[in-house]
């Protein structure tokens, strides 16, 4: 019953409760974490199949993926590539640079430059990176934009969100087709306001800045990194089941040690002996034993046996 009960203290201390609510919150920490990062993983995973879909797929007309001005463009429809025939706005105030954009570990700008097709609606496209030139924070030696009706195929991507900074003229900081229209000067009546193009071809072919580089479709290390926070979630109720385990072990060495002392005690062994001995009554002395030496029999008295035997035959 004593055992029992002090089993049930070192289950129910002070010190093993904090414990388990420290494993509680670490664990339910690492879990969490192993979540967002396998979150991440499927986000990865989910783009990299759409951009494997539509990226090298053939160009369909504008309208059949946006067929409003306003619609937005789906998660599905992203990297499609679409068709136009129109022209490009040639004035030089309709043509914005996308500031610090990179391109092989340099920094330079994107040629953004509304398109109209025949239809009449109006598509940012990007038509490729330009570097900066020197240390001034404007491009060096940009293209022309070609004149006339061209027929143009990009990749539709989603409207970047609007930064709130005053860019520098003929910059600005993000595609955001509404705040880059304003800033261009077009009208936004039949703008595509929740998506823009990035240029794949033209015809007839024309200079153009450096093209844009296909995208990652890598998947990252997101994976691995959730199986590892979920390891973790698991070594804290380990540690404590390790560390509640030895603290039962020393308990029971303890009361091993304890009921020896008693048995050491009731039979008068010294403490630190574990070998019984006998005890003796008072008064007796101990006597030491007589070692009975048997000796050796002579040649004379063997010699006289042999005579008897002879005459008692």
């Amino acid at each position: 019953m004593r055992e029992r009960s002090a089993r049930l203290q070192v289950l129910f201390s002070r010190d093993t409760l904090l414990g388990l609510v420290a494993v509680l919150v670490l664990a339910a920490v690492c879990v969490a974490l192993g979540m967002w990062q396998y979150g991440r993983y499927e986000a990865k995973r989910d783009a990299a199949a759409v951009i494997r879909t539509n990226y090298d797929a053939s160009p369909v007309p504008l309208q059949d993926v946006l067929p409003q001005a306003d619609a937005p463009l789906t998660a599905a429809d992203d990297w499609t590539p679409v068709e136009m025939t129109g022209a490009y706005c040639t004035d030089p105030a309709c043509t914005l640079y996308v500031r610090n954009r990179p391109l092989s570990g340099a920094v330079g700008f994107w040629q953004l430059v509304p398109f109209r097709t025949e239809d009449g609606e109006v598509l940012l496209v990007v038509r490729g990176w330009v570097p900066t030139q020197g240390s001034d924070s404007a491009p060096a030696d940009p293209p022309a934009i070609p004149e006339g009706e061209i027929t143009v195929t990009a990749r539709l991507r989603p409207a970047e969100v609007v930064l709130d900074r005053e860019p520098p003229a003929g910059q600005t900081h993000s595609v955001n087709p509404e705040q880059s229209a304003a800033l261009m000067g077009v009208e936004s009546g039949e703008l595509i306001t929740q998506a823009y193009g990035e240029l794949v071809a033209e015809q007839p072919e024309a200079e153009r800045p450096t093209a844009l580089p296909a995208p990652d479709t890598s998947l990252g290390p997101h994976l691995s990194y959730a199986f590892q926070w979920w390891i973790f979630a698991l070594f804290f109720p380990a540690a404590l089941i390790h560390r509640t385990r030895r603290a039962l072990q020393d308990l029971a060495a303890e009361e091993h040690d304890g009921a020896d002392a008693e048995e050491q005690t009731a039979t008068g062994t010294p403490a630190g002996d574990g070998t019984p001995r006998s005890r003796t009554p008072r008064g007796t002395a101990h006597r030491p034993r007589r070692t009975v030496h048997t000796r050796r029999r002579g040649q004379d008295e063997e010699e006289e046996d042999a005579l008897i035997d002879q005459q008692e035959r």
